[in-house]
């Protein structure tokens, strides 16, 4: 089968050489050459011949225009610049062939996958739609730990976390999950009977506060045009678990992600009290240490939280109309 870009007469050596790149028989000819110290050694591991193993080592020399050995009457020395570029390419080849052995097993290997996430999140989110990546991944046995904030994945059997806030973890990737939205809700037995559900019943509800977003209110009913005299007051929760609790029983309104409280919503536990919602500077992503990207359950983690989060976005319009 013809390369694009190339005919059948381009020599297959010529092309591995493209970009400067030496081909992998070059770079695991070099490999062994190094640590043997002799050509016929690394030739004999090879199974080809002691010259094919020198014209290998001098393909790359001749790319680099760099001496990788010198030879002595002890053997095969390498030159310093050939001592750093073994270091390095040693590295490539092992990620290289872990990458290739994880790809060989990524459909039948049992694995084990640690995700951290906010607690609310977890239990009020991901939890109840776990299920259907397990039935997607049966193979994959999955871990899920409540975190609050950064933390370091270097020394933790984290594989990736769900990140509230911003993109910036350092030295790992995010990809953005979906953002973020608040309405007003409360339980329907603190609404007088035939009065329709409306933002102006917020002058007379407790506002339930949350403790880490002590200024949410105020800036929905800026936001929203409602001048209230006191968006700041009202009793405070930690999490968003205990604040969503707190309103199922009665005790106020509370503002919050529509996507938090679906289940409430669908069947009238709570009720909106606003119809626009309005959004916050922050947003959820997903962040994993860039050494885990070729993991295959990372990889099917990503792709199951996108098709979540389009189906909860998709959920979210359906309430809000």
């Amino acid at each position: 089968m013809k390369r694009a870009g190339t005919d059948s007469s381009t020599p297959i050596d010529a092309i591995e050489r493209e970009g400067n790149l030496p081909s992998l028989t070059g770079l695991r000819a070099f490999i062994l050459a190094a640590q043997y110290k002799s050509f016929s050694r690394a030739a004999e591991e090879l199974g080809i011949t002691q010259s094919g193993v020198s014209r290998a080592v001098r393909s790359i020399e001749e790319i680099t225009d760099t001496p990788l050995f010198e030879r002595t009457g002890h053997g095969l020395v390498l030159t310093e610049s050939g001592a750093a570029y073994f270091e390095e390419v040693s590295t490539l080849l092992s990620e290289l062939g872990a990458a290739t052995l994880r790809l060989a097993t990524y459909k039948s290997a049992h694995e084990s996958l640690n995700i951290a996430t906010l607690p609310s999140l977890g239990s009020r989110w991901l939890a109840p739609r776990l299920i259907r990546f397990l039935r997607q991944n049966p193979t994959i046995d999955i871990s899920v730990t409540g975190r609050i904030g950064h933390f370091e994945f270097e020394g933790s059997n984290i594989d990736a976390a769900i990140h509230y806030g911003s993109e910036a973890w350092p030295g790992s990737l995010s990809e953005l999950i979906m953002d973020e939205v608040l309405v007003p809700m409360c339980t329907p037995v603190l609404i007088r009977k035939g009065v329709v559900p409306n933002a102006r019943l917020l002058f007379e509800l407790t506002l339930i506060q949350h403790t880490h977003r002590p200024t949410a209110w105020r800036e929905w009913f800026k936001d929203v045009g409602i001048d209230h005299p006191q968006p700041n007051q009202g009793p405070r929760f930690e999490q968003y678990q205990m604040g969503i609790e707190a309103a199922i029983s009665g005790l106020g309104a509370i503002l919050m992600p529509p996507f938090m409280v679906i289940d409430e919503l669908t069947s009238g536990r709570l009720v909106l009290l606003h119809s626009v919602p309005v959004p916050t500077p922050w947003r959820y992503y997903l962040v994993y240490p860039k050494g885990k990207r070729s993991k295959p359950g990372v990889q099917k983690f990503r792709t199951f939280l996108r098709a979540e989060a389009k189906r909860t976005a998709e959920q979210t319009l359906q309430l809000m109309r």
